[in-house]
């Protein structure tokens, strides 16, 4: 039986739990670690396979750019980059960031490699774009960024908090660029069934959207300033994308992906299937909702044009 096989680039808080996510998963047969401290590595394919024996099958290895193809890995996930804390916002890690990528993504054009690749490093948007941009013999349904998978999380967890309503029994989907420029849908969201102003109205409450909004794009920052980093909510976000890949579940997820116009990536609402990532057409707008998402993309679109993005502009032309 053809083994399952995955990479973890980057092993800072995101890739390291990323790689414990999945292997606790038992998504894969073998997971290929790869960062350019080699001693780090080392420490985690021992810490990892510590516990294999009791609860999972997966083997963890020091991978190199040849295990994309040697080892016949499916999944390569991204979580390489800079600590946060000396940015002012996800935007502002772009230069950094670039350069990080250029150096990744050169190595796995060089292989050739042609899986899936999950982006879950920030800004995941201009990554995720310039992820597609690079590889652009890859199709564009297998290059996805976590993007605002995590919002939504994040809405549903802050939404459920003022309705004292379990997360689970929320329905509904933020958009856009994650965090700074993330939209939630409110008007399409349904609390235990219910459209979210029929139940509202039902059950005679009022909230604040607009605080409900702004909490929503601030949350990461909250986290930071509380903890220093966050890692566990995008970690789960990149294994749930990968497990749903691979058992074909045709879910509706809103995930990063290169736009129909090519010259932007952010979230919109996809259907996920062992295929990749497909923009569903009718995305179920407002007015206000389609006005917010324009100036989302339009702050995206003019900072890939900015005069500092050189770099990326010649790849894209």
């Amino acid at each position: 039986m053809k083994k399952r096989n995955a990479a973890v680039i980057g092993l800072g808080y995101v890739g390291k739990t990323i790689a414990y996510s999945i292997t606790k998963e038992n998504l894969f047969d073998e997971i290929y670690l790869i960062d350019i401290n080699d001693k780090l590595v080392e420490g985690e394919v021992k810490d990892l396979n510590d516990g294999s024996f009791l609860s999972y099958k997966t083997n963890i290895k020091k991978g190199k750019y040849s295990d994309l193809i040697d080892n016949n890995v499916e999944f390569i996930f991204i979580a390489a980059g800079l600590a946060q804390g000396g940015f002012k916002s996800r935007l502002e890690q772009t230069d950094a960031a670039l350069k990080i990528f250029d150096s990744i993504l050169k190595e796995i054009q060089k292989v050739n490699y042609n899986g899936f690749i999950i982006v879950a490093s920030n800004p995941v948007d201009i990554l995720t774009y310039y992820t597609t941009k690079y590889l652009s013999y890859i199709d564009n349904k297998k290059i996805i960024g976590t993007g605002t998978l995590l919002d939504t999380n994040r809405y549903k967890n802050i939404l459920g908090e003022k309705l004292n309503v379990d997360p689970r029994d929320i329905d509904g989907f933020v958009l856009g660029e994650h965090g700074a420029g993330a939209v939630p849908l409110f008007d399409s969201t349904k609390i235990k069934g219910f459209l979210l102003n029929d139940y509202l109205k039902e059950n005679s409450i009022n909230i604040d959207r607009n605080e409900i909004e702004d909490e929503v794009k601030k949350r990461g920052f909250y986290i930071l300033q509380e903890k220093g980093s966050t890692y566990y909510g995008v970690s789960e976000c990149a294994s749930f994308i990968v497990k749903n890949i691979i058992d074909d579940k045709n879910i509706n997820l809103s995930l990063s992906v290169l736009a129909p116009s090519k010259d932007f990536a952010y979230s919109y609402l996809v259907n996920l299937n062992k295929e990749g990532a497909v923009i569903i057409e009718n995305q179920n707008l407002s007015e206000e909702e389609t006005k917010k998402l324009e100036y989302s993309k339009d702050n995206l679109v003019n900072l890939i044009k900015d005069k500092n993005y050189k770099k990326l502009i010649v790849i894209l032309s």
